[in-house]
């Protein structure tokens, strides 16, 4: 039988009348939520993984950067609650949607009753009569599941071989799922299905819920069923909550993946601090295979976005992504809402007021094109990572801060002007300042390392110019940022060695200002995520972590 909520229409007509797979009751408050329009509070106010995974946005960073035909139709096996329904059927004419449970269905329906473009089968994907071939076929977070609903003796290639059935001549399965060797079930973190530690790793041996795989046993599995043509990305954290889309074109490296104690789903114990971990399996090649999560699409020959990065836990004015063009030529920066559409407009404006100020370093040249601030990109190494090697001795470390510092990031004598409190200063970082200290008449406060590359000819080049600011800022708290930034990078290195502010000090920021400089930081924080950073709701859903140590006598 067919209903319309809303728009959206909802065919049961495969329901067996019972929904075998359930988050329980909490899934009652979620429907409840959408119905009376208060989802987005429900989101804020609560501390359960089922609210944060199924209504944050953050869900459609998975595929949010992928370009889709927008004439193209898409089956979603799976939908859910529909986290990424609303992606969907923004991005393509028609969407299917196939799924086991009513009450998620009737989730996903209330939450896009606005959208015309949907219709939600209810049932099993074995037994739903399909009568059409789709363009795309998505199985986030699904396949896992196809030896408990699919059934047979190999289920999971008979899945696979099941879809391509339904997909048209060109079209692409799209998989996102977990890796069974992914670092984190390493580092304690228990399996996402069967919620015990070392599930996967001791491949499923005893179990009978669902089940992941390794990248090398999916492209086995790929190549019985028949799928030469595939491209893997690698989100992170994992595919339930990224904020970065890596792909085979752009890995990360030494630096990039610090998520340690960062869970939302379950509490855990750490073994050992992932983040220096990760960084030996980047510089060792190897983050294809130990990336907690996989996202890959069949029947693509070429990366389509090798990287794409998410900001959205930000005040919807600050809300952007950052991709890198399949040419790997150009840097595009894109609104993620509509209210920091000027926000895009201010980059350039702010690339013309800040280049040229430090006459020591290069600057990134860009332009506004549809809506999108477009740079080149700068080949080379990131600045910060380039401290890596230096992990090991806080002192050489500092050294080299306050040698660079001095050769590329402090002004000329004529360029600098006493620090005055303005109106537009105690807007974005507080009331308090250190007295004594010169400013800029315009200045960049994201001169962080990350934000510089060293191009192959050795210049220094400067890449971001989000935060420009023409009112005075002390000139020692954008350095004071700097270091500070670099040292929580690598504080698994630094920490045993010498404390943060020891580490600041000695890189030349003066003791007695740095608790007015962290004052000055908690405000600037406020005015990007909201006061208290309410806009990092997400810090709310963290779970308690345990660590330990183990000792060989």
């Amino acid at each position: 039988m067919k209903e319309k909520i809303g728009n959206v229409v909802l065919d049961d007509s495969f329901y067996t009348g019972e929904d075998s797979y359930s988050d329980g009751d909490i899934e009652d408050v979620i429907l409840e939520a959408f119905r009376d329009g208060t989802s987005e509070q429900l989101l804020r106010s609560s501390r359960q993984w089922a609210v944060l995974y199924h209504l944050s946005d953050i869900r459609e960073n998975i595929l949010e950067w992928y370009p889709f035909d927008s004439d193209a139709s898409l089956l979603e096996i799976g939908s859910g609650c529909g986290a990424l329904t609303g992606l969907f059927s923004r991005k393509v004419k028609r969407v299917t949607c196939i799924e086991l449970s009513k009450k998620r269905s009737l989730i996903n329906a209330e939450r896009n009753r606005g959208r015309n473009n949907i219709e939600i089968k209810v049932g099993n994907f074995k037994d739903i009569k399909i009568e059409e071939k789709y363009d795309y076929i998505t199985l986030i977070g699904v396949w896992e599941y196809a030896g408990l609903y699919v059934g047979g003796d190999e289920p999971y290639i008979f899945m696979l071989r099941k879809i391509k059935e339904y997909l048209k001549t060109g079209g692409k399965i799209i998989v996102a799922i977990e890796n069974k060797m992914g670092l984190k079930y390493f580092n304690g973190a228990p399996e996402d299905h069967t919620a015990k530690m070392y599930s996967g790793i001791n491949d499923y041996a005893g179990e009978k819920a669902a089940r992941t795989f390794s990248k090398p046993e999916i492209v086995k599995i790929l190549d019985e069923v028949g799928i030469k043509d595939v491209t893997f990305y690698y989100p992170a954290p994992d595919y339930k909550l990224p904020d970065v889309i890596y792909s085979d074109g752009m890995l990360p490296k030494a630096g990039d993946l610090r998520y340690y104690k960062k869970d939302y789903a379950d509490c855990r114990i750490y073994n050992f601090n992932d983040a220096a971990a990760f960084d030996q399996i980047c510089t060792d090649s190897m983050f294809d295979y130990f990336s907690n999560s996989f996202l890959f699409i069949c029947g693509e020959r070429e990366i389509q976005v090798p990287f794409s990065r998410y900001n959205r836990l930000r005040k919807k004015q600050y809300r952007m992504k950052t991709c890198i063009a399949a040419d790997g030529g150009r840097v595009i920066k894109s609104a993620l809402h509509k209210d920091a559409a000027c926000n895009i407009e201010t980059l350039l404006q702010n690339e013309k007021k800040w280049k040229g100020t430090l006459p020591g370093i290069a600057y990134v040249s860009g332009e506004i094109i549809n809506g999108q601030y477009q740079t080149s990109y700068i080949e080379g190494t990131n600045l910060d990572v380039s401290f890596y090697r230096y992990r090991h001795s806080a002192k050489e470390m500092i050294e080299k801060i306050r040698c660079l510092i001095q050769e590329y990031l402090l002004p000329e004598e004529e360029q600098k002007v006493p620090f005055t409190m303005t109106e537009g200063f105690a807007r974005v970082f507080g009331e308090q300042a250190p007295s004594g200290e010169y400013s800029l008449p315009v200045t960049n406060a994201d001169l962080i390392f990350s934000n510089f590359k060293l191009d192959p000819s050795g210049k220094l080049v400067n890449f971001d110019y989000e935060w420009v600011f023409d009112f005075p800022i002390p000139y020692e708290y954008v350095l004071w940022r700097a270091v500070y930034q670099l040292y929580d990078k690598f504080a698994a290195y630094l920490r045993p060695q010498m404390s943060k502010d020891e580490f600041v000090t000695k890189a030349g920021i003066k003791r007695e200002h740095l608790q007015v400089y962290q004052k000055m930081e908690r405000k600037f924080g406020e005015y990007v995520c909201g006061v208290n950073r309410e806009e990092k709701y997400i810090s709310h859903y963290e779970k308690s972590v345990f660590t330990q140590t183990i000792q060989f006598k």
